[in-house]
């Protein structure tokens, strides 16, 4: 006889679809049972989310990831753009500096050349 059992993990809350079997045992004399994993169970759907086969994602999490990488894209575009943004009021800001320094230092020369005319 198989059925499916559910498994909540205590730490991450996932849930868990595995098939059991029952058997029974020769040497025992009691019944057994063996449990195969099926996959994970979508909390929003209740539906079972087959487990992928190894080296290959699920669909889902290839979905999932997509859009994750797709939202970091665009969000890092924009970021690149403040960055370029910011780089050039640092230049504008810089070239103001330079020009209020050559002016002080005019005024400076002038008002020392005036003190020695004195």
């Amino acid at each position: 006889m198989s059925c499916i059992v559910y498994q909540t993990d205590k730490k991450t809350g996932v849930k868990y679809a595995y098939e059991s079997v029952s058997y029974w045992d020769k040497e025992k004399q009691q019944p057994r049972s063996k449990r195969k994993y099926i996959g994970r169970v979508d909390p929003n759907t209740g539906e079972i989310i087959p487990k992928a086969e190894k080296g290959v994602p699920s669909d889902i999490d290839s979905a999932e990831q997509h859009g994750e990488l797709k939202k970091l894209y665009e969000e890092m575009k924009i970021k690149d753009k403040r960055i370029l943004e910011l780089e050039n009021e640092l230049k504008n800001e810089r070239m103001k500096a330079r020009k209020a320094e050559e002016i002080l230092e005019r005024i400076i020369s002038l008002a020392r050349a005036g003190i020695e005319n004195v």
